[in-house]
């Protein structure tokens, strides 16, 4: 599969012990406040980018040359490791050591890094003008009291894959699923076939959390909710009867057969594996699938599948879809380079090199400028949705937010009842934050 289905399961998955493993707690004291690195090369100033991001392999030598050409003065050191796991242990040490990259992947965890002074706020760094052309789900992961500790690189976005030959042999018409209950009543018809309605991954559990939270936001009609769920601000909890409702809605999609059995047991890959050999008429999955079926798919199958919005919850209201960014950069507030590091973010973002950038590696970008200039056409018409607004947090940045996929798993299985479910879901979240 991709790098990018790759990357999005592997952060998720090894956010639960994130905070243990990205040297927090005494580590964030020793380095707020004081200057670190800042080293320099035959007189130039050295920025050092780290990240995972294998998509803009190709393209990030580019940047960095034409970057280098125009500033004399900045060399540019850019590092890429092949995942997060690889790239965890590393960014640990250099937190732990004080002298953290000029610019990093914060990973999941970059609202600590923020409010522990390793990441610069970049509201005040950069600007609202710089910073407002972004999609605002993309700035609202990475904004606390205020202050913004990241930019969005990639977004991505969430939708109905599907296989228009399998839904005609159905009787299912390509416009007929506008709400879950279209989607319940073209699943009964599917599986008459033998086939699979949606093939779904909730392998790793916390996977099932990009399916999950934005059904909160569909039940809310409010963006902003879950940003204070996963923080657990305001009074938001797990056991709100919206959210209860919502799991409600998630039990009622699951009973009426809408995914193949065995979820929970279903990896990442599994799932696109089931949709492009003709198991399952449709996937939910992430915009970085046309990049992982370029690559799996057969070309007949390339040009076969088609992507719809995530159903609403009834006639009208707006297809809630996630949206964030699952790639983004911060910068080190305590750099003696950081001036430097955030001329090279600027030249990054600047319109004649991000929109091309993004392009040219089939991704999809964390601005509204770019977005109207994606050339791929399904990841073009998956962008429209986010420019009509129907993006939404999906990404637990919170501390231990990431723990409520497991007892949603619950849900998945047959196993559980949304109120107790719910109650379960707050005290995995609790029990992770260590409060």
């Amino acid at each position: 599969m991709g790098e990018q289905h790759v990357r999005r399961r592997s952060v998720l998955k090894g956010a639960l012990g994130a905070a243990g493993a990205l040297g927090l707690g005494p580590a964030l004291a020793a380095c707020g406040g004081s200057d670190s690195g800042g080293t320099t090369s035959g007189g130039k100033a050295v920025v050092r980018m780290w990240s995972w991001y294998n998509d803009q392999e190709d393209q990030f030598p580019k940047l960095i040359e034409k970057f280098e050409a125009a500033h004399s003065n900045i060399t540019i050191e850019n590092r890429i490791f092949g995942t997060p796991d690889q790239y965890l242990p590393a960014l640990q040490a250099a937190v732990a050591g004080g002298d953290v990259p000029e610019i990093f992947a914060p990973h999941t965890r970059a609202l600590t890094y923020g409010t522990g002074g390793i990441s610069a706020d970049l509201k005040q760094e950069l600007g609202d003008d710089f910073l407002k052309d972004f999609f605002d789900s993309a700035n609202q992961e990475y904004t606390l009291d205020g202050k913004q500790y990241a930019v969005g690189w990639m977004a991505q976005t969430f939708g109905i894959f599907y296989n228009p030959d399998l839904l005609k042999a159905a009787g299912v018409g390509e416009d007929e699923i506008e709400t879950w209950d279209d989607l319940i009543a073209a699943a009964a018809k599917i599986r008459a076939t033998g086939k699979h309605p949606v093939a779904l991954s909730c392998n790793p559990t916390t996977s099932s959390l990009d399916f999950f939270l934005p059904l909160i936001t569909q039940v809310t009609d409010d963006p902003t909710y879950y940003l204070k769920l996963d923080q657990l601000k305001d009074g938001a909890n797990y056991e709100d009867p919206k959210v209860v409702e919502a799991i409600g809605l998630l039990q009622k999609i699951v009973k009426a057969g809408v995914f193949q059995p065995g979820t929970t047991g279903t990896s990442g890959d599994q799932a696109p594996q089931l949709f492009y050999t003709g198991k399952s008429a449709m996937l939910f999955n992430g915009s970085w699938t046309p990049q992982g079926l370029t690559k799996d798919a057969s070309p007949a199958f390339n040009k076969l599948y088609k992507v719809m919005k995530t159903p609403a919850l009834a006639p009208g209201k707006r297809h809630w879809t996630a949206n964030q960014a699952g790639a983004g950069w911060a910068v080190s507030a305590t750099s003696k380079n950081k001036d430097a590091a955030l001329e090279f973010l600027r030249f990054m973002y600047s319109a004649d090199q991000y929109s091309p950038t993004m392009n040219d590696s089939n991704s999809m970008p964390a601005t509204k400028s770019a977005a109207t200039r994606i050339e791929l056409p399904i990841m073009k018409q998956m962008t429209s949705w986010l420019l009509d607004g129907d993006g939404c947090p999906h990404i637990p940045f919170g501390p231990g937010s990431v723990a409520a996929g497991d007892p949603l798993a619950k849900i998945f299985d047959g196993s559980g009842e949304p109120a107790t479910v719910a109650k379960a879901m707050q005290q995995a979240v609790q029990n992770a934050k260590g409060g």
